[in-house]
């Protein structure tokens, strides 16, 4: 599982939130939010962890850096 979904996991169960309800303000599928928080999805798209976030209240942010 990745370091951003197991965030946005942590993130929607402080805010009290369930599967479904995140599913339904994202517009995700229920059954890819389980399969992405049960480390099932692979690579999820930028949209998609973006909708995640904004439905648990963050922001996605990438950065690129020098080594």
């Amino acid at each position: 599982r990745s370091v951003a979904i197991a965030k946005l996991k942590t993130a929607r169960l402080s805010a009290g939130l369930t599967l479904a309800q995140v599913a339904k303000v994202s517009g995700i599928r229920l059954e890819t939010l389980s399969r992405m928080e049960l480390g099932k999805v692979q690579n999820p798209t930028l949209d998609t962890l973006q909708n995640y976030a904004a439905a648990v209240g963050m922001v996605l942010r990438i950065e690129v850096d020098e080594k």
